[in-house]
This record gives structure tokens, C-alpha cells and sequence, in this order.
């Protein structure tokens, strides 16, 4: 079969990404060796308190993400978050009643170093989340109680993957500055 004229362009196109990738350093962050690395440094994290119910839902996705082995007997870091949700009607009819409504998450939060006190991670995670308005009192508890798990789950998962980011980036190279007082030594 002879290669099309847009597949060879599309393969002229992709090459030169992939061996920029591959030439930058770039690494998957839970694929390869990377994976242990990162579980490893994610158990190094003690989770706050949250306060609320939804605020110890999130810590609980927290701790399911984070802790694959059991708790840390000591940590690192501490992550403290807090959370906040306002709901807004959308889709308004001609008396004023909301068919539709947006649930809207914020978790601000901050990975704290232990030993210096020092924030080393400062973030905020949010999540904006649709559904319907429902005129049965059951099934609109139910339908709002899903869209908080939605958003609380994509908030645990941002937190998780931005943390994780953080924990496994390269070591800061020190350059020598030309003055003799920095080390001279460089941790690719």
C-alpha cells in the first residue's frame, strides 16, 4: 500500500515533535520507572483537615491518591486545602425558574515543607460542573449530590497530578557564577 500525500505530511509534521520531546528531557509522570518514583513521593505528604462534609469527602479522594501503601509514619510535606462551592442557575424560563444550574468548586491549597514551615507549592484548583434542575425533591438532591462528587473528584485529581508535578521535578542546578562562590556542580 503506497503512503498518501497527507500521511507523509502528517509524519513530516509529528517527527520532529517526538524527537523534541525525547531530546528536552521530557518524562511520562505515572508511566515507566517514573510510576514508583512518584507514589513514593506522594506518600511523603501528610493531608490536612478539611473542614465539611464535601471538604472530608475531597480529603478522603486525597488519601485514596496519595497513600497506595498505608499511611506515612512521617512526612515531608503537609497539604492544607480548603474548599468552597457556590451553585449558579443557568437556562432561566419565563418565570424566573433555573432548568439548569453550574456547581463551581474552589480548593485553594498549599504544600507546606515541614521542616522550614515553608510553602513551597502555592495553587488553586477549580471545577465548574453542569446539570439539570429537576422539579422532584428526590431526584434534584440526587442529581446535586453527583455533581459534587464530579467536581470533587476533578479537584483530587488536579491537586494530585500538580503535586505530583511538584514532588518529581529535577533537582535545581547550581551553576557557577563565575565568582567561585557557587559549587560548580550541576545534577542533570
Amino acid at each position: 500500500m503506497r503512503p498518501t500525500r497527507r500521511g507523509l505530511l502528517t509524519l513530516a509534521v509529528l517527527a520532529p515533535v517526538a524527537l523534541g520531546t525525547a531530546a528536552c528531557g521530557f518524562q511520562p509522570l505515572y508511566g515507566g520507572r517514573g510510576a514508583a518514583n512518584v507514589s513514593a513521593k506522594l506518600q511523603e505528604v501528610d493531608i490536612g483537615i478539611i473542614p465539611d462534609q464535601y471538604g472530608q469527602q475531597l480529603r478522603n479522594l486525597l488519601i485514596d491518591r496519595f497513600y497506595k501503601d498505608g499511611r506515612p509514619a512521617h512526612s515531608q510535606y503537609r497539604l492544607l486545602t480548603t474548599l468552597t462551592a457556590a451553585e449558579q442557575k443557568l437556562a432561566l424560563q419565563k418565570d424566573a425558574t433555573a432548568v439548569r444550574a453550574q456547581l463551581v468548586v474552589y480548593a485553594p491549597y498549599q504544600l507546606v515543607d515541614i521542616a522550614t514551615g515553608k510553602v513551597v507549592l502555592s495553587a488553586l484548583s477549580r471545577s465548574f460542573i453542569s446539570y439539570n434542575v429537576l422539579e422532584q425533591q428526590y431526584a434534584g438532591l440526587v442529581t446535586v449530590e453527583n455533581a459534587y462528587d464530579r467536581a470533587l473528584l476533578e479537584v483530587s485529581n488536579d491537586i494530585t497530578a500538580r503535586v505530583a508535578m511538584y514532588l518529581n521535578r529535577p533537582p535545581e542546578i547550581k551553576v557557577d557564577d563565575g565568582t567561585g562562590a557557587g559549587t560548580g556542580s550541576a545534577t542533570p
